[in-house]
């Protein structure tokens, strides 16, 4: 399911439970169908859950709601939906795209069924079509992908000497809006810039409201999540307005912390620095047998930064520290930013170019692909181009 559809989630809930299918979305999809049901699937695609992949994969009948197919979430085309595309050829299945663009129709992947509609037209024409199955394969197929979502959740391997990592300081703030009940009783928007944190916000957040993801998705424009920011917390005033940056990103637009402080905008702000462009450096390492070139930040003081614009700042850099962090961080009353002094790592699971959704790299690949230092490869080779970012 993609973002068109984010105007409707309890329709898009009554369908799924009536007709009993798991749901997955896109990156900026999430929180329309709440990733809390057992019936989520979570984020697929690139950096998306290996549980996800792992059913469009095997799924005989995929149904993209407001989804364009881009090449994130479908990994080399020519291998996408195998088990959905030999459904087709039987005609018991294949994929059905409903869009409100009908120049989305067979632009990525071609579809079976085209319906050009508005998804909130669509699900209201097909939820009193829909009989709630009572064959036992329907029953077998929830519990298959529960079982894959059981066997492969995030994860990552945690740094020494208590020092933490990104997706532990996204995991954390999570752990904190989900326990508050704010995830229930406040209206939470989280912006990104571009980056491993983007897609690692995605992992770790668990998502449970519409349109609550402001990022930039496949033309990833670095520096845009203070403005993003800035926007979401002037559109919604009421809303808790959250920016997961890296410093790379950050540093391209960090002068919008005047605006910040001109209108008292309660933004609370926090820094991934690892004093990398770590995305780019993995993409170094990776493809080009680790010859870096301009991926290595000097940063400013950003506590300081934040302090000379009259702004509330902090800095973490151990785990002990990090729940309190985190608290006194989302509870204070005005703008605040924090520099979380994290341990650069590899965002995984990860799809590398012209490899299929379902030969994804696990964290169990983690040394086997990035090596166990920075000085020693891993042993994965990889070919073709790079992603961009």
């Amino acid at each position: 399911a993609g973002q068109a559809r984010a105007h409707v989630p309890e329709l898009l809930t009554k369908v799924a439970e009536k007709a009993n299918v798991p749901v997955t979305t896109t990156c900026h999809a999430m929180g329309v169908f709440d990733e809390r049901h057992k019936l989520s699937m979570h984020m697929l695609g690139m950096h998306g859950a290996a549980y996800a992949n792992f059913a469009v994969q095997n799924s005989d009948c995929i149904v993209a709601i407001g989804s364009r197919f881009d090449d994130r979430t479908t990994g080399i085309v020519t291998k996408y939906a195998p088990k959905a595309r030999a459904a087709e050829a039987a005609g018991t299945g294949g994929i059905v795209h409903v869009n409100i663009d009908r120049t989305c129709f067979g632009k990525v992947v071609k579809p079976t069924v085209s319906i050009w509609a508005d998804s909130e037209d669509a699900l209201k024409a097909m939820e009193p079509l829909i009989q709630a199955p009572t064959d036992p394969e329907r029953e077998a197929w929830v519990k298959q992908c529960q079982e894959w979502k059981e066997d492969n959740p995030f994860g990552y391997v945690k740094a020494p000497d208590r020092k933490i990592k990104t997706q532990q300081v996204i995991e954390a703030t999570n752990d904190f809006i989900q326990k508050s009940g704010w995830a229930d009783t406040k209206r939470v928007i989280y912006n990104t810039g571009v980056g491993n944190h983007q897609m690692m916000a995605c992992q770790f957040v668990r998502w449970n409201q519409p349109r609550s993801m402001i990022t930039s998705g496949s033309l990833g424009v670095m520096g845009a999540g203070l403005p993003f920011a800035i926007g979401t917390q002037v559109a919604n005033p009421d809303a808790v307005t959250i920016l997961f940056d890296g410093d790379g990103s950050f540093n391209m637009t960090n002068m919008d912390l005047c605006t910040i402080k001109r209108y008292n905008l309660p933004v609370k702000i926090a820094i991934m620095n690892d004093h990398r462009q770590q995305m780019v450096w993995i993409w170094q390492r990776l493809f080009f047998d680790g010859r870096y070139v301009s991926v290595d930040n000097v940063n400013p003081d950003y506590v300081m930064l934040a302090k000379a614009h009259g702004i509330e700042a902090m800095m973490c850099d151990n785990e002990d520290d990090l729940p309190g962090v985190i608290e006194k961080w989302l509870r204070h009353d005005g703008p605040m930013l924090i520099d979380f002094r994290v341990v650069p790592d590899i965002c995984l699971p990860m799809v590398a170019p012209g490899k299929a959704l379902d030969e994804m790299m696990l964290l169990s690949d983690r040394d086997a692909v990035l090596g166990t230092s920075d000085e020693e490869l891993g042993t994965v080779k990889f070919t073709g181009l790079a992603p961009s970012q």
